[in-house]
């Protein structure tokens, strides 16, 4: 069985996630899935982050929506795309944990319109389910290694985090690192924090978040 591994050592955003998929090869079938299904035009650059290659998302949308409306999106997005039930349960899943997760920390009748309310985070939610089937991760093994939060970090990641039991970690960097989407993604795809396997050969594509840090901002994705 092909394994996949998440090295979160900067964190982890939806944006990164989609950068490292691009970078292993899935960056055409994500920009069509999210154009067909959403109607957005996405893209990805290469850049360096402290000397690291990486892919960027880049996207204009800057729009605002209601939960209920995010839903019916995600659920024309299945039924447009044709995924199948583990895309599904995956996309429905990882939005679910977003929402219950602000609801926990802005309380259920004032839930702030963070990640939930951005289309932003729709785009991440469907690219990685495109992305993430593309690359056979829903017939794989994924594991993920240690997330690293900043001295930021947004309330609502660190719940995710806890509530899966993921174990993560500090870095004294002023930053969020890891955002609901990232860590919502990655509980959802992971079976859990592991060890990681003895390195042979393998593919990797790293994922590059928008601000340049001290240490390479960038999400390392590896098929073993």
């Amino acid at each position: 069985m092909t394994k996949i591994a998440f090295f979160p050592s900067m964190g982890c955003s939806g944006d990164m996630v989609l950068g490292a998929l691009a970078d292993l090869g899935a960056e055409q079938e994500m920009k069509e899935g999210i154009r067909t299904a959403l109607g957005y035009e996405i893209s990805f650059k290469d850049a360096l982050r402290q000397g690291m290659h990486a892919k960027i998302l880049e996207s204009n949308v800057d729009e605002k929506c209601l939960p209920a409306k995010m839903l019916e999106m995600i659920r024309a997005s299945a039924d447009i795309l044709e995924f199948d039930d583990h895309q599904i349960k995956f996309a429905w899943d990882t939005f679910e944990t977003i929402l219950e997760a602000e609801k926990s920390v802005h309380g259920f009748d004032d839930v702030h319109l963070h990640e939930i309310g951005n289309v932003d985070t729709i785009i991440d939610i469907v690219g990685a389910t495109v992305g993430l089937g593309a690359l056979g991760a829903f017939n794989s093994e994924v594991i993920s290694g240690p997330v690293a939060v900043g001295t930021e970090p947004a309330p609502a990641a660190i719940q995710i985090l806890k509530k899966r039991k993921f174990s993560f970690y500090e870095r004294d960097i002023k930053h969020e690192l890891c955002t609901p989407t990232g860590a919502s993604i990655i509980v959802n795809i992971a079976q859990g924090v592991g060890r990681m396997p003895e390195m042979g050969a393998y593919k990797e594509g790293c994922g590059g978040g928008s601000s340049e840090l001290p240490l390479p901002n960038v999400l390392r994705l590896r098929i073993l």
